[in-house]
């Protein structure tokens, strides 16, 4: 299976709207300089190739969508006019047809039965992973997009778009979690880059000059400077993605600090010189999901965050139960933590109300307080959740604390650390709704561990 993106912005016509009508992924090298009489004469992809032979030097991308593009790939498209991208699968019917009513618009090769979902809710670049997006500045017509994470990104996301009513199909969920090894692989060694250089502004106030990322300084990737340094002092980066060893005896010349990360090489002659320091790739992934510097991770970043814990949020959509770290709405109200466990109910208000339809009857609910962690935990007993005003909620069954008396700030929490230390595993913090879900056996070991805050 592969996945392609399909640019219909070129020639100066957008065709985004025509294939989205007519259901197909449509190119130019329409023979628009024959006459349609001779047009007429094609009526297999071999007629047309001996016409095109005749036409232009090259028409490969055509070649590629007839032969390359396979049952089962996934196409991109981004309108011009909207903005918004489109996913579609190419189905066992999608054949190539050469339609004479597209010709004027130079749209006449096409691949049929394509329905096309929207991807994005947001007209924005941001709405995409990175490698989708920047496959689309130049390149082909047609062209396969093969950085990492892309396919297993696209099939996740068609089967959460596509209409299931039409398309019974559903690619597999792949096999990744929320952890350091697979975060790492979904990411661009940019990215990785990005990372390593708002950490060391993060942690030392240190700041990137953009104008030193060339390719002629295979030696580092920027230069970076201390504002708050007289001297002037220099720092230099260089980042390697994947099982790359680096030695510090090649950037010893370099007059600065030199920081040095590899994601699964090592570090050789680590401690041989003062000026050449080495970045903990786990500590680069722990500050990338930090929800507190969430403000500052690029949305490349982030997007693979989610992605990794949907895709754990998926493997437990139709188990029996599961447990959501809600938060309690702290940054907004005073009140609503103590209404919430005195009314034995959990809830969410504005904006945010949507995320209570996650919760299913018997599942649990975690009471996320911002800034201290789990305070509470209760199992969801009604079946549809009640809207009143700005307001909506389900009613639980309070399993800690067993008594309230209306003072949470005395109520005993778990925190972060505590929660990932317990369950051995990390999560994304930055969202009303903290993800992946829990299975019912860590739901379990962290009331056990509340429950002895209480003693």
């Amino acid at each position: 299976m592969a996945v392609w993106r399909l640019q219909v912005n070129t020639g100066g016509t957008n065709v985004a709207d025509y294939c989205l009508k007519n259901h197909v992924a449509a190119m130019g090298w329409s023979l628009r300089e024959l006459t349609q009489a001779e047009r007429s004469e094609i009526h297999t992809f071999l007629d047309y190739c001996n016409l095109a032979r005749t036409q232009y030097r090259s028409f490969d991308s055509v070649c590629r969508m007839v032969e390359d593009v396979k049952e089962g790939d996934l196409l991109w498209m981004r309108s011009r006019n909207e903005g918004k991208y489109y996913i579609a699968r190419v189905k066992s019917n999608s054949t190539w047809v050469f339609r004479e009513d597209a010709v004027q618009i130079d749209a006449a090769n096409q691949l049929t039965n394509i329905d096309w979902y929207p991807a994005t809710d947001k007209a924005d670049e941001e709405s995409v992973p990175g490698a989708v997006a920047t496959s689309f500045i130049m390149g082909s017509t047609i062209q396969r997009i093969k950085k990492n994470g892309v396919e297993a990104y696209s099939q996740m996301l068609y089967n959460r778009v596509h209409d299931s009513a039409q398309d019974l199909f559903n690619y597999p969920d792949p096999a990744l979690s929320l952890c350091e090894k697979h975060f790492y692989s979904l990411l661009q060694p940019e990215d990785v880059e990005d990372l390593l250089a708002l950490w060391l502004y993060d942690t030392k106030g240190y700041v990137c000059i953009p104008s030193t990322n060339k390719i002629a300084t295979p030696k580092y990737e920027c230069v970076l400077v201390d504002p708050n340094d007289l001297n002037r002092k220099h720092i230099y980066i260089q980042v390697k993605k994947g099982n790359i060893d680096l030695n510090t005896d090649d950037y010893s010349s370099l007059n600065g600090e030199v920081y040095l990360l590899t994601t699964e090489g090592n570090i050789q002659n680590e401690q041989k010189y003062s000026n050449v320091k080495v970045a903990d790739p786990t500590v680069i992934y722990e500050f990338a999901i930090n929800p507190d510097k969430s403000h500052i991770i690029p949305e490349n970043v982030l997007y693979w965050v989610k992605f990794l814990t949907e895709i754990e949020n998926n493997r437990l959509k139709f188990s029996a139960c599961k447990g959501i770290m809600f938060d309690t709405n702290i940054s907004y109200s005073d009140t609503n933590e103590s209404e919430m466990i005195l009314g034995n109910k959990i809830a969410a208000y504005g904006d945010a109300k949507r995320y209570i339809d996650s919760f299913r009857k018997d599942d649990y609910a975690l009471f996320y307080s911002k800034g201290r962690g789990i305070i509470a935990v209760g199992q969801i007993v009604t079946d549809t959740p009640t809207e009143v005003g700005d307001e909506k909620y389900h009613s639980v069954r309070m399993i800690v604390p067993e008594n309230f008396n209306g003072d949470v700030k005395a109520l005993p929490a778990l925190s972060p650390n505590e929660i990932k230390t317990i369950l051995k595993r990390n999560f994304y913090w930055a969202s009303t709704i903290k993800t992946p879900f829990l299975i019912g056996t860590q739901v379990e070991m962290l009331i056990r561990e509340l429950k002895k805050k209480h003693v």
